[in-house]
């Protein structure tokens, strides 16, 4: 179990709630290895052929038989695990001609076949690992502090700090805003219906007549967001050392709260770190993290309608979540 220094970062929350720039911060401090979404198999050839039997949001507490879940993660704290734009994920990327886009059709098939019980190990995935395997030796950092980033760890969380004994951070943001971002940027992770997912009937089961009233894709939406948010609200009454930050707190005063953060971390501050959150302080758009501060709080009331708003809130309301409370209906 590491601690101290060298004791690793996990980052997590919700697609587009803001991870990728807390990540980037906190990863350009000294010391330290950024792993960004090593779990994302629409983006990584080895995450897709080691998640061949794992849902796009693994789940895992530590009472139940997850040992693919844990095995997993293990290899990715172990630190050595290859970064998305590393060669060797070039090298596979290309060799197998993968496609981010098409992999949504892959990760939606797999759903379906996990939802029947049917898994498989493909030779793709043997040679994954065999190349996987013969570049272990290459990396060396025992001396780095590991910083991982993944938003699709959210059902898994309990898990990796009872193996991993990392410092986990949930970074949360306004329902609307997430959602608003998803529909700027086509990403379908924001409506996996969970919902289904029989691990989690112990904590929505008392709902079901409300979520199976739904019909709408935004409802869906806010229904999934509130749904990680009330599992985690549960989570902390019995893990008090979680740092939870909000997208909206970060952007009010953004040099002075990620130094606080910083020293709550023992990360090493300097003004390389404030030249970087004032460069990222700019407009922008798309995957970037480039985006003017000030306009971001409430960019949902400019950017959605009252009919989007509504159904948002419909799905987001059914849960009795106290984070953005203000927002339920």
């Amino acid at each position: 179990m590491t601690t101290g220094q060298y004791k690793p970062i996990f980052i997590s929350g919700v697609p587009r709630s803001g991870t990728t720039w807390i990540a980037k911060v906190l990863g350009s401090a000294q010391k330290v290895r950024l792993l960004s979404e090593p779990d994302n198999e629409k983006y990584s050839f080895i995450a897709r052929q080691w998640k061949q039997s794992l849902h796009r949001y693994p789940y895992g507490d530590i009472q139940g038989n997850y040992d693919q879940t844990q095995n997993y993660y293990k290899a990715i704290f172990s630190g050595r695990f290859p970064i998305n734009r590393s060669w060797i994920n070039h090298l596979l990327n290309n060799l197998f001609q993968y496609d981010s886009v098409k992999n949504e059709k892959h990760i939606i098939e797999k759903e379906l076949r996990l939802m029947n019980k049917s898994s498989q190990i493909t030779s793709q995935r043997l040679l994954t690992d065999l190349l996987y395997y013969l570049t272990l030796d290459g990396w060396k950092f025992q001396k780095k502090r590991l910083i991982i980033k993944s938003v699709h760890s959210g059902l898994c969380l309990p898990l990796i700090e009872y193996h991993f004994n990392p410092t986990i951070i949930l970074m949360l943001r306004h329902p609307a805003n997430i959602i608003a971002s998803c529909l700027e940027l086509n990403i379908q992770d924001a409506n996996r219906k969970i919902f289904n997912r029989p691990e989690l009937s112990g904590l929505i089961s008392q709902y079901k007549n409300q979520i199976n009233q739904l019909n709408d894709p935004l409802s869906y939406m806010g229904l999934q967001i509130g749904i990680f948010y009330y599992l985690w609200e549960s989570l902390l009454n019995n893990n008090k050392n979680w740092i939870v930050k909000t997208h909206e707190d970060l952007c009010e005063d953004p040099i002075e709260k990620y130094r606080l953060l910083y020293n709550e971390l023992n990360l090493n501050w300097n003004n390389n770190i404030i030249t970087k959150i004032s460069n990222m302080n700019k407009p922008g758009k798309g995957f970037k993290t480039f985006r003017v501060l000030e306009d971001l709080k409430n960019k949902w009331k400019k950017t959605l309608n009252r009919d989007q708003i509504i159904k948002i809130q419909k799905g987001y309301s059914i849960l009795p979540v106290k984070y953005y409370e203000e927002f339920r209906i």
